[in-house]
């Protein structure tokens, strides 16, 4: 596998429950050091996709490649270097969480005692804490999953709503983790709900519905999506829209005509050539379009 191999690869993968399908023509590839998002309402398949990339379901149909070992055949078999972090993980109770990581760590023989005690710091755990699990709060239990994904510094992190349990100041350092440990190298496979969030860290967002990844945002493009266009006449729309510029009608956003053009130009340019078509522009402006309103466009 060269450093340039995608980390994970994903060729029309479906899962069947029955008869309802939580995953349908899946394609997909996952780059190394890119965070990519995946948001979508509940039950749109997100945690199925993440258990068969870590092996431990198998998909109905479709191809997988990860960490350059072919997936999805009869057997469940789970990569080495893959970190994992799934609702409802469990961990010893009784025990301090330092102790729990130490015996996962015994049991595959990867991570080593000084790694442990480094990486319990890195999730803003105490090291010398001796308190058993049973006594954390649901942000200390987060972090804890954090630390056990963490731990053997893995080339792929898959986390299903990593936020769960933790404070602002809490999502901020998480924030923080996950950015400096993507410019390690390690690739960065997220689901979660919280759309700014999201927005912020993410190189990529899958946007996905019923099992169905509906579109691939790319948040690195840093130009606006759109531009907003208000024009005096109702006869100045049909010009634009007949004219060849990617254009649609929006309503109720102003008494006037608006248009939101997809701009093959910049705006001056833009400008120049609809006063040469005689449109008259009331009012022109960039209108970067949000993750939430991509959201909100697709799910409402």
């Amino acid at each position: 596998m060269t450093d340039s191999a995608p980390i994970a690869s994903l060729r029309d993968v479906g899962k069947l429950y029955g008869k309802r399908w939580a995953l349908r023509h899946v394609n997909l590839e996952l780059s190394p050091g890119e965070i990519v998002g995946f948001i979508g309402p509940n039950g749109a398949g997100k945690t199925t996709l993440m258990r068969i990339i870590a092996g431990l379901s198998l998909p109905t149909e479709g191809q997988l490649t990860v960490l350059g070992s072919a997936m999805g055949g009869k057997e469940l078999q789970t990569p080495v270097g893959i970190g994992l972090v799934l609702e409802q993980m469990g961990f010893i109770a009784h025990i301090s969480g330092k102790a729990n990581l130490e015996m996962l760590a015994g049991l595959r023989r990867v991570a080593s005692a000084a790694t442990i005690v480094q990486t319990l710091q890195q999730v803003g755990l105490d090291p010398n804490d001796t308190r058993p699990v049973r006594t954390y709060s649901l942000g200390m239990r987060q972090r804890l999953c954090l630390a056990q994904a963490l731990m053997e510094k893995p080339r792929l992190l898959l986390l299903d709503e990593p936020t769960n349990g933790l404070d602002p100041a809490g999502i901020v350092d998480l924030r923080k983790l996950l950015t400096d440990v993507a410019a390690e190298g390690t690739t960065i496979f997220l689901a979660s709900h919280m759309l700014t969030e999201v927005e912020r860290i993410c190189h990529r967002v899958l946007l996905v519905r019923a099992g169905e990844i509906l579109k691939d945002l790319d948040l690195r493009h840093t130009g606006p999506s759109r531009i907003r266009l208000v024009v005096a006449r109702e006869k100045d729309v049909e010009t634009v829209l007949q004219s060849g510029i990617t254009a649609e009608r929006m309503a109720g956003e102003s008494e006037l005509p608006t248009l939101l053009l997809t701009p093959d130009a910049t705006i001056p340019e833009l400008v120049r050539r609809l006063v040469t078509m005689g449109v008259d522009i009331e009012e022109i402006s960039a209108e970067k379009q949000s993750l939430e309103k991509e959201f909100l466009t697709l799910f409402r």
